[in-house]
């Protein structure tokens, strides 16, 4: 009897079951007349994209199904337009709205072009689900939307990518929206500027909507803080609140609730520590609280019940290691750990996580070998870049893993070879290992038929040997970099044929030479069209004609290599050229003037050629343009500044420029660094130079025509500068006090000019020029001063700098850290050296040599711990030597030689390295390096003697001393000995007893 029940029962399901799928599919049957038409109309009035239309446009009175149309007894209740690229708007009068038995309505992705939520919801008043997300809606949610009471699922959402929200709730409000809608379960309003203050916003959800259970408000403009008015909604099991500002910890009542499956609070301001037992949370599925920086502390241990499957910390200050109870989280598909501060070896116990899909720990400083993953067969994703792994990659067991898609382990110090079973993946379509010490020869066996690789980055490695054939068989290549290496051989331009989609292409100082001389057929057939093409260093000497067909190009780096004669003119015609770097080649010249230059083209690298005439190529709207160390003789045009209004860099250095620096050079308003270095320039400095932005001014000039006239006084208003030579040119006027402005400068280079009057300000010390050079105050962690002007293509200038450090007249192609610099040597400068020079403690090195600067050296001194290099010679300094310099522990270069100095060399710390010359030239002074002894006078002073003299004698008494003294020592023991015969007998009888005393029993 009971079987035959429970046989009735699942039959009545099972027929239950088959007119719900029939209702569903074969809607056809169930619609009708009225309903058609309904339809009809509502197709007739949307604009939509047939080509991508997938349901409207197979709508037809013929039609045998209405593709997302869900239909009961007749009538439409579910209608689901999703992704069918509509445009347009829909007004109030719409046939839409006539479907009012419709409980489902879905309009999501589609494009309604910025147009207003329409009016007419209020017909819908049976619906239960409504998606209008990321459909390209805009302005004021209509207040018509809040009548829809028995709504379930509320869905406004827009797309993240999307800057500013593009729906807004003002009038009404979020309370007037959601007040009369208790039954609402899923609430999406994600990108709608809500802009609630407070705990106004949790307040009006707890009261409102009391069975919510998904709440996502992202990046709603709500504030903080996050009330614990929230714990009444007591069914939520999805929270997500990214992209607010809180700026506030982990509220700890979010741990509380009994569904909780995920929690999401992605760049939310928080701050504190991190709270280790929402991990504890056995409901919990998702957490993500990354790109919280402030938020710190460590991983706790994982319970072995835990249901995570997706864990993101990214971008936070979590720090320590990575607990081997990872291996508890047996669910885990989805780990992004990267950009925090983990350290330590990543436990081998990850291994055990076999539903691991995705595994991001880059941006860390994890050390130790890539461990083996072993379980996680289906890993598609492998991110460990940036950290500092080491060792070998393990070779055996990445054939199991045929799924991955993606592998980057690049920035560390992996060694040994490339293991060939990377290339053997069937799904593999990034490989990015460059920035290790990989070395050996590349091995690539592939099944070509069924590989998908499209991103291939070996660069900046140890490779060796030749190229394997095989690599070109990679014909699904997007990418290939295999720079900075150390390949042999040679590589035939006609091998690239194949590769038909390569738009990335680098083998720059890879140690490969390249044949540019294709067949016709190559040029003319699948050749690539290049986005950017580095052959830098690859032995080239003649330019490949290919070029003169790329309709593509914006990067071309064609530098370091033996192209000679002239450039061609086709070299300026790729219509998206960007990037063009020729430097370090033999051009003497150009084929045709390049003028009319297109205005795509910013930067323009012609550094270290041999080029002549007076031709530039200037591009209307350039960003970089490196025209130095060539033999460019010629005037700058007059014109120049209207070239140069969006520039950057320009640097015309080391060329025989002649002629006056042009005034509408002022016009380069955008100028960071301005280098006309080893010119033949003439005439003054422009007096209208105020470019805000200006981090470097180069003008030392190095023939015989020279800069005049005075420091103008606009250079005060270059308020970023950093770097300033002028150094070597004619220079008068007084010292630039003016400079008092620039508070970032830490080189300053007035060396060999006629500059006069004094370095202090006696008057007014508190407005000291030397008292507001910030920069030269703290020791900034800088490599070096470089200026990045293309992110795109990652151009650099590192500055060069012409000084007299310790002694010579060196060029630094870098300046360090160490050279933050004064050099005012060889002018006429007087009075003395200002106290406030002891506050610039990371200042490296100090030149004040050939001036005529007295008074004493200032006690100050002593402070610049971090100085290296100090010269003060040829002055009229007086005074002793301050005891205070024996505490430079860095200093190892010093010359104080030719002033009026007295008393005594010190002789402690770094001042027994330095030779006589350091102070000679000071009759005044004694002590060892100079050969002279101090004698004290009666007054308690030290003066310098005769030390030849005194040498002399003393070594002669001190030799005589020693001689007396042996012979009166002598006889004063050994005389009585001799002489009185009972001391003689005594003395023996003494030694018998101490020699043989224990000789017998």
């Amino acid at each position: 009897m009971n079987g035959s029940i429970i046989s009735w029962l699942l039959a009545i399901s099972t027929i239950s079951i088959y007119f719900d799928v029939a209702g569903a599919s074969a809607s056809a049957q169930c619609l009708g007349v009225d309903q058609r038409s309904l339809l009809l109309e509502l197709r007739k009035s949307l604009v939509f994209n047939a080509s991508k239309s997938s349901k409207l446009v197979q709508w037809d009175r013929r039609a045998s199904s209405w593709s997302g149309v869900t239909c009961e007894d007749s009538l439409v209740v579910g209608l689901d337009l999703s992704n069918e690229s509509i445009s347009g708007g829909i007004n109030g009068s719409s046939s839409l709205f006539k479907l009012e038995f419709l409980r489902s309505l879905n309009l999501a992705f589609n494009d309604f072009n910025s147009s207003a939520i329409p009016f007419g919801h209020t017909n819908l008043s049976r619906l239960v689900h409504l998606n209008l997300s990321h459909a390209g809606f805009a302005g004021q949610i209509p207040v018509d939307l809040s009548r829809l009471t028995k709504l379930r699922t509320l869905d406004l959402s827009s797309l993240y990518l999307i800057e500013l929200p593009l729906l807004k709730l003002e009038k009404p409000s979020l309370r007037s929206l959601i007040g009369n809608l208790g039954e609402l379960r899923e609430l999406y309003l994600d990108q709608v500027d809500v802009s609630a203050e407070g705990s106004e916003w949790c307040n009006t959800l707890s009261s409102s909507v009391p069975k919510l259970e998904v709440l996502s408000m992202s990046f709603c403009s709500l504030s903080s803080p996050i009330d614990a008015s929230l714990m009444s909604l007591a069914n939520l099991s999805v929270i997500q609140l990214d992209g607010n500002n809180f700026s506030t910890t982990v509220p700890s009542f979010l741990l509380n609730f009994s569904s909780l499956k995920k929690l999401s609070l992605h760049e939310c301001g928080l701050w504190g520590e991190f709270p280790q037992k929402v991990l504890q949370v056995q409901t919990l599925q998702t957490l993500d609280l990354s790109s919280n920086q402030l938020l710190q502390g460590s991983l706790p241990d994982f319970p072995k019940d835990s249901s995570l499957e997706t864990l993101v910390l990214s971008e936070t200050n979590i720090s320590g290691r990575l607990p081997d109870s990872i291996s508890n989280l047996r669910k885990l598909s989805r780990l992004v750990l990267s950009h925090c501060r983990l350290s330590g070896l990543i436990p081998s116990s990850m291994k055990n996580l076999s539903e691991l899909t995705y595994v991001d720990l880059s941006w860390n400083n994890l050390t130790g070998l890539v461990p083996p993953y072993g379980a996680s067969r289906n890993l598609t994703q492998i991110i460990l870049s940036n950290n500092a792994l080491t060792g070998q990659v393990p070779f055996v067991g990445w054939e199991d893993f045929l799924n991955l898609e993606f592998l980057d382990l690049q920035n560390n110090s992996l060694e040994g070879h490339i293991p060939p079973a990377l290339f053997t993946l069937p799904r593999l379509k990034t490989i990015s290992l460059s920035h290790n010490r990989f070395s050996g020869q590349l091995i690539i066996n592939l099944n070509v038929s069924s590989h998908q690789l499209g991103f291939l980055d070996l660069g900046s490695n140890q490779l060796q040997g030749s190229i394997p054939a095989s690599i070109f068989g990679l014909q699904g290549l997007t990418y290939l970099k295999l720079s900075f290496n150390n390949f042999s051989g040679s590589i035939n331009i006609d091998a690239l044929e194949g590769f038909g989609n390569l738009i990335y292409f680098d083998l720059s100082y890879s140690g490969l030479s390249i044949n540019v001389m294709p067949s016709a057929s190559t040029i003319t057939s699948s050749f690539p069209d290049f986005f950017r093409l580095s052959l830098a260093s690859c032995q080239l000497t003649t330019l490949p004609q290919f070029l003169a067909n790329q309709s593509n190009l914006v990067f071309l780096d064609l530098s370091h290599n033996y192209f000679q004669g002239e450039i061609p003119q086709w070299i300026w015609t790729p219509k998206d050229l960007q990037f063009l770097n020729l430097s370090s080649n033999f051009f003497e010249g150009f084929e045709t003037p390049p003028c009319n230059l297109t205005s795509v083209l910013s930067i323009i690298d012609l550094h270290a050629n041999m080029l002549r005439g007076n031709v530039l190529p200037l591009p209307s709207y350039a960003l970089y343009l490196d025209f130095s160390s060539n033999n460019i003789t010629s005037v700058i045009p007059d014109n120049i500044g209207g070239y140069l209004s969006m520039t950057g860099f320009f640097s015309l250095s080391k060329n025989n420029f002649h002629g006056s620096i042009p005034k509408s050079i002022c016009k380069a308003h955008y100028l960071e660094v301005l280098d006309l270095l080893h010119n033949n320039l003439n005439g003054t400095i422009p007096d209208c130079l105020m470019m805000a932005s200006l981090n470097v001014l180069n003008l030392r000039n190095n023939y015989e025509n020279l800069l005049q006239g005075k420091i103008p006084l606009s250079l005060a208003g270059c308020t970023m500068l950093e770097v300033m030579n002028i150094g070597n040119n004619k220079i008068d006027g007084t010292f630039p006090f003016h400079f008092k402005a620039i508070s970032s400068l830490c080189v300053l280079v007035l060396q060999s000019n006629k500059l006069h009057g004094e370095i202090g300000c006696p008057q007014s010390p508190s407005t000291c020029l030397l008292t507001s050079w910030d920069a030269m105050k703290v020791n900034v962690d800088f490599n070096h001063l470089q200026y990045q002007y293309s992110q795109l293509h990652g151009v650099y200038y590192q500055d060069t700098m012409s000084v007299t450090l310790k002694g010579l007249r060196l060029e630094l192609v870098k300046i360090l850290t160490v050279f933050t610099s004064i050099d005012f040597s060889s002018n006429r400068l007087e009075g003395p050296i200002p106290d406030t020079i002891g506050d610039l403690k990371a200042l490296y090195f100090l030149n004040l040599s050939h001036n005529a600067i007295s008074g004493s050296i200032p006690l100050v001194l002593g402070n610049l711990h971090q100085l290296e290099s100090l010269d003060l010679s040829w002055n009229y300094l007086n005074g002793t030597i301050p005891a205070q310099l024996v505490n430079l522990d860095f200093l190892s270069f010093l010359k104080l030689s030719n002033n009026q100095l007295v008393g005594s060399i010190p002789t402690s710390g770094q001042f027994l390295t330095f030779s006589k010359s350091s102070f000679e030239g000071n009759l005044g002074l004694c002590g060892l390096m100079l050969n002279k002894s101090c004698s004290i006078t009666t007054n308690g002073t030290e003066e310098a003697g005769d030390d030849r003299n005194n040498d002399d004698s003393e070594k002669m008494w001190f030799y005589m001393s020693m001689s007396l003294g042996f012979v009166v020592g002598f006889w004063v023991f050994c005389g009585p000995l001799v002489f009185i015969r009972s001391w003689r007998f005594a003395y023996y009888r003494f030694w018998d007893i101490v020699l043989f005393r224990h000789s017998c029993p």
